[in-house]
């Protein structure tokens, strides 16, 4: 078999994985509550301010970095945002397992998952 088509097999794979299946199924419910959807974009609008504010060398008030902290919070309070993100985390986990492997695999060490 080819590389391209084990490269196929692979996507096809992670694309039948249970984990992005409960990723994607977790995803659809944040988006369609109104209140979790709209705290995670004032999340990312506030990671995004605060990413910014440290490539401009500025620190974040303690106002601004009290009102992130507790929109975090508020945000791993609800249960369908926290199962979004525990799902987002277990497929980035193997999306990052496959990477591990595969660069091992080049450079002739021993392939050991973290999963």
């Amino acid at each position: 078999m080819s590389i391209i088509a084990k490269a196929i097999e692979l996507g096809q794979e992670i694309a039948n994985s249970q984990e992005l299946k409960n990723w994607r199924e977790a995803e659809r419910a944040v988006w369609s509550d109104p209140q979790a959807a709209g705290m995670i974009r004032e999340f990312e609008m506030k990671q995004q301010a605060f990413q910014q504010a440290r490539a401009e060398g500025r620190k974040l008030s303690s106002e601004e970095q009290d009102a992130l902290v507790d929109l975090h919070q508020r945000m791993t309070a609800d249960p369908k945002i926290k199962e979004f993100l525990e799902s987002k985390r277990q497929f980035q986990q193997i999306i990052n397992d496959i990477n591990q492997i595969l660069y091992q695999a080049i450079h002739g060490s021993a392939c050991t998952p973290s999963g």
